[in-house]
């Protein structure tokens, strides 16, 4: 009888502070998910009964941590050693029979497990200690709300990582070393001094096998990845340190394809400061230059929130639809590698839709699906919307047609306007010996680069045996491919007889004559040691060609292609097929005003809309 009293006893006083918790309903669903293991959560709110901040942060945490998962199964973690693997060992064929064996396993297919019903008292109340603790200790938290200290500094976890004591082990590295870097208040010169020490420890990029995210002591360690890798080691770093980090992302580019995520800083100002620890110093007022369409926040139990607003205002754009009247809602997608995704839906009133908190200038597309997960289909024509608040749309005007000379079926992106141009300033040379001891310039790459074949033509009537090419020297030397031709037209036989260390095994010199344009060649270090090529006789060389490490999206002969234009609720119309013979297609009659897209039929799926300038030149976003 007085166990039974006591039991009860307990039960009431843990119902009452569960009722004093702000969001009954998410406390209500977690207790239910938990089952048998509910008991270890209200020991953490009885535990807390007497500490009203911290009570409310336990709140918070259980209240949220209904649909938080992990995925169980030694598997995954056969993979992640895998992963690391190919980071330390680099590529190779040994990572193509792995990968082999492992095609058909997804982890997605595992056994999830709700942290509710596996998560102990112990572990929340220590993270819950230590997240006031540190936090406790910092200048800068007098400037931060609590809600901001919930939100920011004390989940326990990122997504759908495994569960684990990552906060302690984290500071106990890197706390000590940060602050004797910067003791001062400003939280943003903090991240500052974390991203040295980070960079001193490096991350490698790695995108071999497709994983949920790896956990913070996996991460502690293995510094690789992708995008959403590097910003959690980032953010289990700075949420250790007590500096409020989340992670923002786009779901779809309207300029690039896939996703992207990075790091943003609650400042102390109140605002955001967005970084992406590899790659950009944080500082208040940056923008990485991203077309971005719409922005979210990752909530560490699974929702995304709409956050556009704070990178672009508030604004809002209201655009003509037509689609049947049992529709009710809109989507606003983005186009991307010739699939829609829906950012954002609306309600529809009457003929017009209204969607909310946009980036301004990209090119939005208005669908609806007439079931659940059925089939998109257009409910208007593509829009945006300009800064100063007006919302251009883009009706094609088949009256009034251009002509225009296309290049690429998707956007040329920084980073490959810099693979293309690196070979800018590499010099060519013949000699007859192979110490060089007299040579004769053949040709010198003045030009920056704009395509992805290069062809020297008009050298010198010289007979060579040895050809030299010294790289600029400014970036990793990267070629895909390289052929001489002879007066006669034909390709010279010729092999690599002197190259400088390759990368790894997946960029060794035989990759620049094997045919494939997107296999290349990378040297190991940066510098102009040259590439020297035996033409095994001495032969007078008509033509030099080179392909500089590209992606394949500039025209390519041989292959067939097809134009369309955007027709509102008709959809995508066709303005023919061609196949390219050139590095250029020209089409005729194309509607003034249209947006348009370029469909290789022969391989690829690295497409993007796009619009003509005033003198018929491409432009993507």
């Amino acid at each position: 009888m007085n166990k039974r009293i006591l039991f009860l006893g307990l039960w009431v006083v843990c119902l009452s502070l569960v009722m004093a918790c702000s969001r009954r309903n998410g406390m209500e669903g977690t207790m239910e998910r938990a089952g048998k293991n509910r008991a270890e959560l209200e020991k953490v709110l009885e535990h807390y009964a007497g500490d009203e901040l911290k009570y409310k942060a336990a709140c918070y945490l259980i209240e949220h941590m209904e649909n938080c998962y992990f995925y169980a199964d030694p598997r995954i973690d056969s993979l992640k050693s895998l992963r690391w693997m190919a980071t330390v060992y680099r590529e190779g064929p040994w990572l193509d029979s792995v990968k082999r064996v492992w095609r058909h396993f997804s982890y997605r297919d595992t056994r999830k497990v709700y942290d509710a019903e596996v998560i102990t008292a112990d572990y929340l109340i220590d993270n819950i200690d230590h997240a006031f603790e540190v936090w406790g200790k910092r200048p800068w938290a007098k400037y931060y709300s609590f809600d901001d200290f919930c939100e920011y500094v004390l989940p326990y976890r990122i997504a759908n990582e495994p569960l684990e004591a990552w906060r302690r082990v984290y500071y106990d590295r890197y706390a000590a070393t940060v602050d004797s870097m910067y003791g001062g208040s400003d939280v943003l010169e903090v991240v500052k001094a974390v991203r040295k020490k980070f960079k001193e420890e490096g991350f490698i990029w790695n995108t071999h096998f497709s994983l949920p995210h790896c956990g913070g002591l996996f991460l502690l360690d293995h510094h690789t990845g992708q995008c959403p890798e590097s910003c959690d080691i980032t953010v289990y770093i700075l949420r250790a340190l007590g500096i409020p980090v989340g992670t923002d992302c786009y779901i779809a580019s309207p300029y690039i394809s896939g996703a992207h995520s990075w790091t943003i800083l609650r400042d102390t100002t109140g605002l955001f400061v967005p970084f992406w620890i590899t790659q950009t110093e944080p500082e208040r007022g940056a923008d990485d230059g991203r077309p971005k369409g719409k922005v979210f926040r990752k909530q560490y139990w699974g929702q995304l929130e709409d956050v556009t607003a704070e990178y672009f205002g508030k604004n809002s754009a209201k655009v003509k639809i037509q689609c049947p009247p049992e529709v009710k809602e809109v989507s606003l997608c983005i186009f991307s590698c010739g699939a829609m995704t829906a950012v954002d839906r609306a309600e529809r009133a009457g003929q017009e839709v209204t969607f909310h908190n946009l980036e301004p200038g990209i090119r939005f597309l208005p669908m609806y699906q007439k079931s659940k997960g059925g089939v998109y289909s257009a409910a208007g024509y593509p829009f945006s919307l300009d800064k100063d608040g007006k919302v251009p749309t883009y009706v094609p005007d088949t009256l009034h047609t251009r002509t225009a000379e296309l290049f690429r079926k998707y956007p040329l992106h920084i980073q490959m306007k810099e693979y293309v141009a690196a070979l800018t300033g590499s010099i060519i040379e013949g000699a007859r010996s192979a110490d060089f001891r007299q040579t004769v310039l053949l040709a010198y790459i003045k030009d920056t680069i704009r395509t992805n074949h290069v062809w020297l033509d008009s050298l010198p009537d010289s007979p060579v045996r040895y050809i030299r090419i010294t790289p600029p020297g400014v970036r990793y030397t990267e070629i895909a491919e390289i052929a001489f031709y002879g007066k006669d037209g034909l390709k010279l036989d010729a092999e690599l007889y002197r190259i400088p260390a390759a990368m790894d095994l997946r960029h060794t010199g035989n990759y620049m004559t094997d045919g494939d344009i997107l296999s290349y060649y990378q040297s190991k270090e940066q510098n102009r040691e040259p590439i020297t090529v035996d033409l095994k006789k001495e032969c007078r060389v008509d033509r030099i060609h080179i392909v500089p490490r590209n992606d394949d999206n500039f025209i390519r002969p041989g292959d067939e292609y097809e134009l369309f234009y955007q027709n509102g609720a008709e959809g995508w119309k066709s303005l023919g097929r061609q196949t390219a013979v050139t590095d250029r297609l020209k089409y005729d009659r194309i509607p003034s005003g249209a947006v348009l897209w370029l469909h290789d039929l022969s391989r690829g799926r690295e497409e993007q809309l796009f619009i003509l300038k005033e003198h018929g030149e491409q432009f993507f976003y």
